[in-house]
């Protein structure tokens, strides 16, 4: 081994051990004591800060500080650390692994001698478009797919479909999304042999099953809808504020008295039961489909108390 690679390892070995011996380095270099000691006073000069310990177990150490230095990072790093935390928890709930982490950065801005009091970036009432109680449930769902994620387990869940039916399905679980303010997990399901789409607040019961599986390359891009068909809505003037919780400035036109939408998408019936959300504050314009569509669900509305 040439010197400067035995130098280089010597440092790596300092940084990472409280106190290397000098009979230890000679012995894992095959060199002898004195290579050592010269090695000390070359990595010395070079500006590493060398303590000499002696006695039965003496060696050699780098101060503490100078290690706290080269492991740790910026103040304004440890702290986007930290928001980036807090963000995690707020949406997943905390996991063993986070809170540890939490801590270590914590102790680390205690050890500066400038310590910075963190602020608090992120807060999370409600993260999601569901009540405190079902995003508490939510997330200790969460946290046993994100368990098996970690370790390509498959999970066996027991699942309310649209139609209302329970159905029990195998699934290799492959990434896990929020879209629209719930989330989903996307996952190979055995019993249909195809990749679906798992609404989590629809996942009535969740086991981790002892099998393994092997990830395969995969796409998700299905869940993109095809710009295929243009569909106008006229909102009243009022729902504009709302309007910009679902929609673009290009894709929003703001007139005297209403307010139009013009967006292309393929499945009409997946916005039926958001047309729904604004009762008579909406209108179909295009396509005549949908229009009729809307009509429908509306008059089975008021049949709802006719009897």
């Amino acid at each position: 081994m040439k010197k400067i690679e035995r130098i280089l390892a010597i440092i790596v070995l300092l940084l990472d051990n409280e106190i290397v011996s000098t009979a230890q380095l000679a012995q894992r270099f095959d060199v002898t004591k004195r290579t050592i000691f010269r090695d000390m006073e070359t990595i010395e000069m070079a500006g590493f800060p060398i303590i000499s310990h002696s006695g039965r177990n003496g060696g050699f150490s780098l101060i503490n500080s100078f290690k706290l230095k080269t492991y740790t990072y910026s103040e304004s790093e440890k702290e986007a650390i930290l928001n980036a935390l807090n963000v995690q928890e707020g949406l997943f709930g905390i996991f063993d692994d986070q809170a540890i982490i939490k801590e270590k950065i914590t102790q680390l801005q205690k050890q500066t001698e400038h310590k910075m009091i963190p602020k608090k970036r992120f807060s999370f009432d409600s993260p999601t478009m569901h009540r405190l109680e079902i995003e508490t449930e939510t997330k200790v769902k969460i946290n046993q797919i994100n368990l098996a994620l970690k370790q390509n387990k498959k999970i066996l869940i027991d699942y309310v479909d649209n139609k209302g039916d329970h159905t029990n399905r195998l699934i290799h679980p492959y990434e896990l999304m929020l879209m629209n303010g719930s989330w989903y997990i996307y996952s190979y399901c055995e019993n249909r042999e195809a990749f679906r789409y798992f609404k989590v607040t629809r996942i009535r019961q969740l086991a981790i099953h002892s099998a393994d599986f092997d990830p395969i390359e995969y796409s998700n891009d299905q869940i993109l809808e095809k710009r295929e068909e243009k569909i106008h809505l006229r909102f009243k003037k009022e729902e504009l504020g709302k309007l910009y919780d679902y929609y673009t400035e290009d894709e929003i036109q703001v007139k005297e008295t209403y307010v139009d939408v013009i967006i292309y998408a393929k499945q009409q019936r997946m916005i039926l039961p958001f047309l729904l959300m604004f009762g008579s504050g909406v209108n179909v314009i295009e396509p005549k489909t949908l229009k009729e569509l809307h009509k429908q669900e509306i008059i089975k509305l008021t049949q709802t108390y006719k009897n």
